[in-house]
Formats: C-alpha cells, structure tokens, sequence
C-alpha cells in the first residue's frame, strides 16, 4: 500500500490483554518512546531470530548430511 500523507503506514489493529498492554505502555515509558515503537522492535528482534534460528537449523542439517554422506563411504 503506498504511503500517503493522510496516513504514512497502514494501520494493524492487534487485541492484547490487559496486563499485556500495561506492560508494554510501561516499557514504553520506561524508554521514552511510543507503544508502536516497542512493538516494532519485539517484531522484528522476533523475526531475526527466527531467521537466524533457521539459517542455525540448516547448517546443521546440511552438516549430519555431510556427516552420514561421509560415514556411508
């Protein structure tokens, strides 16, 4: 969706509990910056770790791969 200047980014409507969205405005506060900055962040450390968990898990695959290959010889 392109950018506009009525509305710069698309809107996402999330539920949270409540105890979920007080601690998240907590945190919030707590760094001085807005509740969509912190889920911005938690998102994407979320995704980056789980790239970094599948790059992980296919390295090892390809290594006991390698490992059988080599022990079949």
């Amino acid at each position: 969706m392109p950018k506009t200047k009525e509305s710069p980014l698309p809107k996402f409507v999330v539920r949270l509990p409540d105890n979920l969205r007080e601690k998240v405005e907590i945190a919030a506060d707590a760094a001085d910056t807005s509740m969509n900055t912190i889920f911005v962040r938690a998102l994407r450390q979320f995704l980056d770790k789980q790239a970094r968990q599948d790059l992980l898990l296919d390295a090892l695959a390809r290594a006991a791969g390698e490992k059988t290959d080599a022990a079949g010889n």
